[in-house]
């Protein structure tokens, strides 16, 4: 196993897959990732490539030759080499080999790094093709959460909130024999003013939202039982898997950045031809990066009637609550952080896609 550390938080990376194994919370002693446990799903964060998802039967056609392949791909199930570690980052490389180019005739190089910065994992997939011809490849994440974070609250009381109040997602056209996309778009109708409520049934089947074109920029992990929070910030991915184990009440939660989604349901087809595939030239490298945040506090400013500003910072779990105490027009006063503050002091309070002034009465 390969650490990184700080003073928060203790990050374990396993060689086979490259797959994050633990985020562990140092001051409270409890981990963000689900460990597994009998009968339940039993993996903590693989790496997906060079697929996203199933494709129909396991197969796929190139140069009318069929090859088969597994959902999500190979990666998560080989060895990587670790080919650098300082004392923040840790950097993991894959390459073809006689067993990948049974499924996938390309040559590649996939290298994955990961940096840890205070509070923060971010996670960088840089692909190199070593073919002599254009590569088709999709890649993405799989981390899964505790939930309930640190036995607070039960799975029922979280919620994901997003940066955008209206979003679409994918519908699925079948979930036997596998959840093969039809293709269709929809509007996410459970997401109400940004906030989506952890659901079983909703997610069980894999729940992928459109993040295309800045739609989705972050998504976060929170309740109002706990102070702590995991947040997703997309950056180039774009699209959002949010998955828990069918049929059973499994105390975990994936949050997924993908670039890529399964086969839309039809016939056996061509890598080159799904839906959010990356083409990349021969000789030529692209890097992808998503960052979790654990914790993650947002910035608040308040601006008086003087016009100086001040900064704070609220956690997610507590936006809400403030928000609240904000509009409410009974309430003369608000509270950040144990400190009143009175409304008629203040101009504006701003924060995220968020601003609210008031009067000088």
């Amino acid at each position: 196993m390969v650490v990184l550390e700080n003073e928060r938080l203790k990050v374990t990376i396993a060689k086979k897959g490259a797959e994050l194994q633990s985020v562990f919370h140092k001051p409270e002693q409890f981990d963000y990732i689900w460990q597994g446990a009998e009968g339940f799903w039993s993996k903590q964060s693989p790496n997906l490539f060079p697929i996203v998802g199933r494709l129909i039967d396991n197969k796929h056609i190139k140069d009318g030759q069929i090859y088969e392949m597994t959902q999500h791909g190979f990666a998560r199930d080989n060895d990587f080499e670790l080919v650098e570690q300082t004392a923040e980052s840790a950097s993991f490389v894959l390459v073809e080999n006689d067993e990948t180019l049974a499924r996938y005739p390309y040559a590649f190089q996939l290298k994955l790094t990961y940096t840890l910065i205070e509070n923060a994992v971010t996670v960088l997939f840089e692909v190199e093709n070593r073919s002599d011809e254009t590569m088709p490849y999709s890649l993405g994440g799989h981390p899964a959460f505790n939930v309930p974070l640190n036995g607070e609250g039960r799975f029922e009381d979280y919620e994901l909130h997003f940066n955008n109040n209206t979003l679409t997602d994918f519908e699925y056209h079948e979930m036997n024999p596998a959840p093969y996309v039809s293709g269709i778009k929809r509007p996410l109708t459970a997401v109400k003013e940004g906030k989506l409520k952890v659901d079983r049934e909703l997610f069980g089947a894999g729940l992928i939202i459109d993040g295309q074109d800045g739609a989705l920029q972050k998504a976060s992990l929170v309740s109002d039982q706990t102070e702590h929070s995991v947040t997703i910030f997309m950056n180039d991915f774009p699209y959002l898997c949010v998955w828990t184990e069918e049929g059973v009440e499994a105390p975990f939660l994936c949050v997924e950045p993908f670039h890529g989604m399964a086969d839309q349901h039809g016939e056996i087809g061509e890598l080159p031809n799904k839906r959010g595939i990356q083409l990349l030239e021969a000789g030529q490298k692209n890097g992808h990066s998503y960052q979790m945040v654990f914790d993650y506090q947002s910035e608040v400013q308040l601006t008086n009637r003087e016009g100086e500003s001040s900064l704070h910072h609220v956690s997610e779990a507590g936006l809400d609550h403030l928000r609240q105490q904000l509009i409410d027009q009974t309430q003369a006063e608000f509270e950040i952080n144990g400190t009143t503050y009175l409304k008629a002091d203040l101009t504006h309070v701003a924060m995220e896609n968020w601003t609210i002034s008031f009067d000088s009465k």
